[in-house]
């Protein structure tokens, strides 16, 4: 009987591992058909793990569970208790609504832990998403140089994507509704391209194409005319390569200081600025002067003064999901889609409780496992570029959801809770690494 539930469990882990690879390939270009392939996933996940792990054993479940009963509670007592001031311009509809935005995903982040949970797995991880950016750069490239506004049909009408026009100042968008969620992905496969490449193999044909990907990931993250996507490729080098980034990145940043010296400087010739007013683009040049941020609003910073005042109104259970846009338009008559930054946003919608224990939670995630990362495993392993591969993509991204928040494309949710589940691994392997070691001197 045991033998035989033994090899149900061995096909069933084959069945999940094959079904959340192939969701994670189609997850760039359809979060549809991702989302049927990455739900038995989920299913086959959370069976393996009750199985093999208690649930409230892991300090990590135990503090996301948290989060997700405090969402849970508060939600319902915005909706069903609490009294709604803005009524008529927000419904506490959408509060219930934007549970899916989180309690779903710390499900998702130990179920997907079995398919993360050996280097040779988040290699295929990787080698996965990568392929599965190619329509990106496909549909990218072809609306930016060629005008491509869909809709781009394949698989039999099955997928369909309707690219809008790039309209100046935006950039390159592909699949996704604007530039910036474009770049976030991209700069989730940036650093994966940086590792297989500066891993050590000797097959030219595997380096040749990842060679490939990542000139064209360079390439369409600087088309997107993003500064958080540009700062993703900065971002990442040091923390991929190590000391040896210094040699790619010193030239450029020498080179693109002397640029806007002599661009932005009244003491060199009109015909040096002019000169380079018809080399750098116009769109380039607006992302780093004045002249970029006219007609604006209001500031990053002063959105996120009025974000930290509106959180302040109900600090225990918070106001509600989307709220921020309906009460910053009462103020300012300005409408903003959300705070611009991922923890006020959460602790306008659920608190500031939840917006504390989860912002924890994700930095001690993010600094155990660069401890074990880039400390404990000094040597480089053939494995180590893409470890910090991983760590890299997370840190950045959650780094960039302090100014923007891309966070609530569901595309870019699951790869961000992916990549979290994979760092908890690591820092798991190294508990059993050491606990092996102390048995065998035993």
């Amino acid at each position: 009987m045991k033998f035989f539930l033994s090899r149900c469990y061995k096909y069933l882990e084959r069945i999940g591992y094959f079904s959340f690879l192939t969701g994670i390939f189609f997850l760039c270009s359809s979060l549809l058909i991702g989302a049927l392939f990455l739900l038995p996933a989920l299913i086959v996940g959370g069976i393996l793990q009750s199985k093999e792990n208690n649930f409230f054993k892991d300090k990590w479940n135990c503090s996301f569970f948290l989060c997700g009963i405090l969402i849970l509670i508060n939600g319902l007592l915005q909706k069903f208790i609490l009294t709604n001031n803005l009524k008529g311009v927000w419904s506490s509809d959408l509060t219930i609504l934007g549970m899916a935005n989180w309690i779903p995903f710390f499900w998702l982040f130990w179920t997907f832990q079995p398919f993360l949970n050996s280097p040779k797995k988040r290699k295929q991880f990787v080698k996965c998403i990568i392929a599965g950016t190619f329509p990106l750069l496909i549909s990218g490239f072809g609306q930016y140089f060629f005008n491509w506004t869909g809709p781009l049909e394949t698989l039999n009408n099955l997928i369909i994507w309707y690219q809008k026009p790039i309209i100046s100042p935006g950039g390159l968008s592909g699949l996704f509704s604007n530039q910036n969620y474009a770049g976030t992905w991209l700069n989730f496969v940036w650093p994966f391209c940086l590792a297989l490449i500066f891993e050590k193999s000797h097959n030219i044909i595997k380096k040749g194409f990842s060679i490939c990907f990542l000139i064209s990931i360079s390439l369409a993250t600087f088309l997107t005319f993003s500064r958080n996507a540009w700062a993703g490729l900065l971002v990442a080098l040091p923390i991929v390569i190590g000391q040896e980034s210094l040699i790619w990145i010193t030239p450029f940043f020498v080179i693109g200081t002397m640029v806007f010296i002599f661009y932005l400087s009244n003491s060199f010739s009109n015909e040096i600025s002019d000169f380079l007013r018809n080399l750098i683009p116009d769109k380039l040049l607006m992302e780093f002067t004045e002249e970029g941020y006219e007609g604006l609003d209001a500031t990053r910073l002063e959105i996120l003064k009025s974000a930290l005042k509106i959180s302040t109104i109900r600090p225990l259970v918070g106001i509600g999901a989307a709220s921020f846009s309906a009460i910053y338009f009462l103020e300012t008559s300005f409408y903003k889609g959300h705070s611009h930054n991922l923890i006020t946003e959460l602790a306008i919608s659920y608190g500031i409780p939840v917006a504390i224990i989860f912002l924890i939670s994700i930095i001690l995630l993010l600094v155990k496992s660069a401890h074990i990362i880039f400390f404990k495993n000094l040597e480089f392993s053939k494995n180590q570029f893409i470890d910090r591969a991983f760590w890299s993509s997370s840190f950045f991204f959650f780094l960039s959801q302090l100014a923007d928040i891309q966070y609530f494309d569901g595309k870019i949710s699951i790869v961000a809770w992916s990549l979290l589940a994979a760092l908890k691994n690591i820092t798991d392997e190294n508990k059993n690494n050491i606990i092996n070691i102390q048995k065998n001197a035993i």
